[in-house]
């Protein structure tokens, strides 16, 4: 993909967020998740996941193919384990990451970026 590829998805994602005409956070979380998806066909999920007051993450807005978890522990999975940390995790190989839960057996890698509202991990 070319810069100008990832500067146009850039400028897309950031109108997004900067839209004067109030979006949900979901809303927005919908729109990244697919706009993410559909530029990057080698990726067979872009996702959200949610954090629940109980210490579990469940499943939000995503894009792909491929049926996600519905529910998953802090500190199990790569998810569970990023939510946890509060730390991107980057897994070049899943069959090696020894707390890996499979919903695809087609992945290959995963990045986790934990994201925070008010310092609470909110996806």
């Amino acid at each position: 993909m070319s810069k100008d590829n990832y500067l146009k998805i850039i400028n897309i994602l950031n109108s997004i967020f900067d839209t004067p005409t109030k979006l949900s956070i979901k809303a927005k979380m919908s729109l990244s998740a697919s706009i993410l998806g559909s530029n990057f066909p080698n990726w067979n999920f872009c996702g959200f996941y949610i954090a629940l007051p109980n210490g579990i993450l469940e499943i939000g807005p995503y894009y792909g193919n491929t049926i996600p978890c519905t529910h998953i522990k802090y500190g199990k999975g790569v998810c569970g384990t990023a939510a946890e940390s509060r730390k991107t995790i980057i897994v070049n190989n899943v069959h090696t990451y020894h707390n890996y839960i499979s919903c695809d057996s087609n992945t290959k890698s995963e990045i986790v970026i934990p994201l925070f509202d008010k310092k609470i991990v909110t996806a």
